[in-house]
């Protein structure tokens, strides 16, 4: 069953004070863009097709011998180490300081079986893409009907 429910304009207005909080919480007092070496993560895209999943990871401005990539079971783990940058040498004060450095690592639990022997990683442009092919128990067989 539908319920009408009368328009009201100002229902979605926020008030005054409610905009004045949201100001401060994302101001230079704290701000929403804050990032510790607790929450550093790895930005993914996971996809699953026919021959198993494709993971795409978004480390810019790091070596491929910077990475690693490990696999127990059917856990993949993405870590990358970028150095810290010299501060010494540079003079003056910051003002905005996004660029983020450290130990970065993501782990994905795949809910399908997987072949570790077969899994391949590739770094281009900044993207890491690791195909992840499914395990032998997981691969459609076909079955051959005999005569009787």
């Amino acid at each position: 069953m539908v319920s009408i429910i009368r328009y009201d304009p100002f229902r979605e207005v926020i008030s005054l004070r409610d905009a004045i909080d949201r100001l401060f919480e994302e101001s230079f007092v704290a701000p929403g863009w804050r990032w510790d070496e607790a929450s550093a993560t790895i930005p993914i895209n996971v996809r699953e097709n026919e021959h198993g999943y494709q993971v795409q990871a978004q480390i810019p401005g790091v070596k491929p011998e910077q990475l690693e990539v490990n696999v127990t079971g059917n856990t993949l783990t993405l870590k990358a180490e970028v150095p810290r940058e010299e501060v010494e040498e540079q003079r003056g004060q910051w003002h905005v300081r996004e660029i983020r450095s450290g130990s970065f690592a993501r782990t994905i639990t795949f809910p399908k079986d997987i072949d570790s022997g077969k899994i391949e990683a590739r770094y281009e442009n900044g993207v890491l893409t690791v195909n992840v092919p499914f395990g032998e128990a997981n691969k459609p067989k076909k079955i051959r009907v005999k005569a009787a």
